[in-house]
């Protein structure tokens, strides 16, 4: 099993009359759901496959710093630790590790698929995942670690749906409203207040006792929120 695993954890209520914006429980748009059937279904088959297909699939893609001081430092196949920054993403330590990562993923991506499309959301998702892995390595160059789960991702989408949450329906916060509101600026300081408090102390994660790669949720939520201002302005509403 992985000695270094990546976990998210956290909940919202979205504020009362956003119902456009935080109804991901009802109706996710099928891209969403596509996405957590291709992680679930990604963990199904490795289950099957036992333990040997299990310790294959980490060695092949999941995110390994250590790779990045050359083929010689570490075993590996050539060329791995380029698509490893983003394959780790669809990768998890145990059951409870993809189901939570899935619902913060339907909580948090519907909002932003139903604003920007199937393509776009994607979009977010990836720089995002790229995002997560960029911080990991610039935190651990070179360290024997293993890195894996959807958590950046789900980062990035927390962080491009609040300005999509705490808009008016139909009408997102621009950057410029997004820096003067209050609650947008609350909420943020929560998700990282809370992201630090777990990751630098060492606590538990929110589904069990894996050290959470705070990092990977810190650069996933720059990424996410930058991406997301980037695609906003072109005005791209699919409701």
């Amino acid at each position: 099993m992985p000695d270094f695993t990546e976990r998210n954890g956290g909940e919202f209520s979205p504020p009362e009359g956003r119902s456009r914006g935080g109804g991901a429980m009802v109706n996710a748009p099928p891209v969403v759901l596509a996405v957590i059937a291709v992680l679930i279904g990604i963990h199904v088959l490795i289950q099957i496959g036992g333990q040997d297909w299990e310790i294959w699939s980490l060695y092949a893609f999941a995110l390994i710093p250590a790779r990045f001081d050359g083929i010689a430092r570490i075993a590996m196949i050539e060329g791995s630790q380029y698509w490893s920054l983003i394959t780790y993403g669809f990768l998890h330590d145990g059951w409870v590790h993809v189901l939570f990562n899935s619902l913060w993923l339907l909580i948090f991506g519907t909002p932003v698929a139903r604003q920007f499309g199937a393509l776009r959301f994607l979009a977010i998702a990836l720089i995002s995942t790229l995002g997560g892995a960029l911080a990991m390595l610039a935190r651990f160059w070179g360290a024997d670690i293993i890195v894996v789960g959807a958590s950046a991702a789900v980062s990035g989408l927390l962080a491009a749906a609040i300005p999509v949450m705490f808009g008016r329906p139909g009408a997102p916060l621009t950057f410029g409203e997004f820096l003067h509101d209050r609650r947008a600026l609350i909420f943020m300081l929560i998700f990282l207040a809370m992201t630090l408090l777990t990751g630098v102390q060492g606590l538990p994660g929110f589904a069990d006792g894996g050290r959470i790669a705070w990092e990977a949720h810190l650069g996933g939520f720059a990424a996410g929120l930058l991406s997301y201002f980037v695609i906003s302005r072109e005005g791209v509403q699919r409701r």
